[in-house]
């Protein structure tokens, strides 16, 4: 039974991929008009490396062994996590504007560090995974911000 309910869920993220597949090639098309190279080259990037993850998961899900379905057994135990992981999400894309990008991928960090964290607490993930969601948001705020140039925002509280 427990087959069953994972090839389904397969199905779904086989579909959803397909569909993040042609949202990626929507996004394509739509900077074809663009002229500016600064204009076209990030989101180009981020639809072709969407393509790519998309057809992986398919992939996966198409040649996995059924020993694989077996061992992964999530369950409904799990569905207030993931509502938890989308509301972090949602969230922080909602205050960013007032908040500034550092500040709500810190928050959103932690959220969904929270929310993920299905092994027990050790002291050394107590220290090691804050300090590792601080490098992380510290790091991309840098390529977006100094290496990519992409505006940021800084928050209107923060001005």
């Amino acid at each position: 039974m427990q087959v069953e309910s994972k090839s389904r869920s397969d199905l779904a993220g086989t579909v959803t991929a397909v569909v993040f597949i042609l949202m990626a090639c929507l996004a394509l098309w739509d900077t074809t008009s663009m002229t500016d190279s600064d204009s076209y080259v990030f989101p180009r990037a981020i639809a072709a490396a969407m393509i790519v993850f998309c057809i992986l998961l398919i992939a996966y899900n198409f040649i996995k062994r059924p020993a694989d379905e077996a061992a992964g057994g999530t369950g409904s135990a799990s569905t207030p996590r993931r509502v938890g992981l989308v509301a972090a999400m949602l969230g922080a894309s909602l205050v960013m504007p007032w908040v500034g990008f550092l500040l709500s991928g810190f928050c959103a960090f932690g959220a969904i560090m929270l929310f993920a964290m299905y092994d027990p607490w050790t002291g050394r993930r107590r220290i090691v995974f804050p300090v590792a969601g601080l490098a992380i948001v510290l790091g991309f705020y840098t390529l977006f911000s100094k290496v990519l140039l992409v505006p940021l925002p800084v928050g209107v509280w923060f001005r």
